[in-house]
């Protein structure tokens, strides 16, 4: 989970799929928050958290499966492709990005363009894209068979698969 904060996302995948190993890659501060919650749900010999910035350093490699959870949304086109790009680098032969993100629409759904504009907004930077923006900035990051994938709340986050 390449941003994932305190390791809750983490944490639930691990519960739901003992047979994982997982890793977390956030600034060493934050790496160090999810070592201590991973080690106080007894996950240390299966969850590890490793301090990087993705923006600069390169990720761990080989992963089979890499989750960015609500990252790239925070990012111009350029460092979002820059990080797309970090991403497919680390994933091994055949591996798969699952990108969870909330995605732009037009409709009913457009409370997610207003909820996140405002978000945005206050943060000074990064925006909600449409699917086929997201598939443009992972296609020039060298991924393929990319897909959307059901959510149960698409308002808040949508998923797309990808592969390398």
């Amino acid at each position: 989970d390449v941003g994932g904060g305190d390791g809750a996302f983490l944490s639930v995948a691990a519960a739901r799929a003992p047979h994982l190993q997982l890793s977390l890659f956030d600034l060493p501060p934050v790496a160090a928050k999810a070592s201590a919650r991973f080690l106080a749900e007894g996950l240390a010999g299966r969850a590890k958290a490793i301090g990087g910035d993705f923006l600069r350093d390169s990720l761990p490699d080989d992963a089979d499966v890499i989750t960015l959870v609500r990252i790239v949304l925070d990012h111009s086109d350029a460092t979002a492709l820059s990080i797309l790009k970090g991403v497919q680098r680390a994933l091994a032969p055949g591996g798969v990005l699952l990108l969870a993100e909330p995605m732009s629409r037009s409709g009913a759904d457009a409370v997610t363009d207003a909820y996140f504009g405002l978000y945005l907004f206050a943060m000074g930077r990064g925006r909600a894209r449409t699917f086929d923006e997201l598939s443009a900035l992972l296609r020039q990051a060298g991924f393929t068979h990319i897909r959307l994938l059901p959510s149960r709340r698409p308002l808040l986050t949508s998923i797309i698969q990808a592969s390398v």
